[in-house]
């Protein structure tokens, strides 16, 4: 298992630009919404005395008022979109339901609780990311694939559209599975959110809630990887049928479960070292000026290019998984 992820991120080593392309497509992608955002809040904000604080820090009195007039996305913008804070806001979503583009929301408990909506342009803007990723996963693989490394963008966009509607029906076929997760969830967590509103201790409480979130993400985390070991096969073994490559996955990380998640739980925690640094480095760094943003502009794209090298030596590892315990 160690093996094969190791020789993943060395395969992604030696194909380095392919994170720095996936970095770029990621930027034009939210330039979407990033270019417009940024133009509202230089207008909002020109001669205005919170610009001073904005610039040396965050004014977030400025803000609440701000961001109570405004509709549609540009609400999303807030402090929790800074730091450490987006992955904390990724992982609420994704237990409620909204991730992706809102297909399995279910907006909340009778009290209110649960993941506040997000904006549909948000949402769609996640819809067209994942459907840029699955572009991009057929000719990712294609250059794993070659032991030697080595990529030229054409050979890549080759490869992108060559797998790209068997990949797209895996990732249908994934999106149907953890629609039946989260279906199979809601009574399940109906019944363990009652059990935790009558237990008498508050630490049983906490374990019933917990536990449910945990036992989602468990089986969420296990489509992702049937999923992944699925687009494996249709490169690997130019696999036609995306409903046979499924079935075979299922079999592989069946009969590989432990190595599986082994590379699963070294790349969670090599991302949660990522985040405690950045989260470190971010609490005493303060920016004083245009200068000093530049800086943690650097580091925010220093931390988006380390998540994307997980990312993809992951699935490298997972190729080079299938590869040594293939039929």
């Amino acid at each position: 298992m160690l093996t094969a992820l190791r020789e993943g991120f060395l395969s992604v080593g030696r194909n380095w630009g392919l994170v720095v392309l996936v970095l770029v497509a990621n930027l034009l992608l939210s330039a979407l919404l990033a270019v417009p955002l940024a133009s509202q809040l230089e207008a909002d904000l020109r001669h205005r005395g919170a610009s001073v604080e904005m610039m040396y820090g965050f004014d977030y009195d400025w803000w609440s008022r701000w961001s109570e007039g405004q509709q549609g996305y540009a609400r999303s913008f807030s402090p929790v979109v800074f730091g450490t804070g987006f992955a904390f806001r990724n992982l609420a979503l994704l237990l409620d339901g909204q991730l992706p583009a809102g297909l399995f929301a279910h907006g909340g408990d009778k009290e209110g609780n649960g993941a506040p909506p997000v904006d549909e342009v948000v949402l769609g803007l996640g819809a067209l990311y994942l459907l840029g990723q699955t572009f991009l996963a057929g000719g990712l693989l294609g250059v794993f694939r070659a032991p030697q490394g080595g990529w030229t963008f054409r050979g890549l966009a080759h490869g992108c559209g060559f797998y790209f509607g068997r990949i797209l029906r895996v990732s249908l076929l994934a999106l149907a599975l953890a629609a039946a997760v989260f279906a199979l969830n809601a009574p399940f967590a109906r019944l363990l959110d009652r059990l935790s509103s009558e237990a008498v201790s508050e630490r049983t409480a906490i374990a019933l809630t917990l536990g449910r979130h945990a036992l989602v993400l468990l089986a969420l985390l296990f489509v992702h990887m049937a999923s992944s070991f699925a687009k494996v096969t249709v490169v690997r073994e130019e696999r036609r049928s995306a409903a046979l490559a499924f079935l075979s996955s299922l079999g592989f990380c069946a009969r590989n479960l432990f190595a599986a998640l082994g590379q699963y739980a070294v790349v969670l925690a090599l991302g949660a070292m990522l985040l405690v640094a950045f989260g470190l480095l971010d609490a005493r760094w303060t920016a004083t000026g245009w200068k000093s943003q530049l800086v943690l502009l650097a580091l925010f794209e220093t931390v988006l290019l380390g998540r994307i090298a997980l990312r993809l030596g992951l699935l490298a590892g997972q190729l080079e998984l299938a590869r040594a315990r293939g039929r």
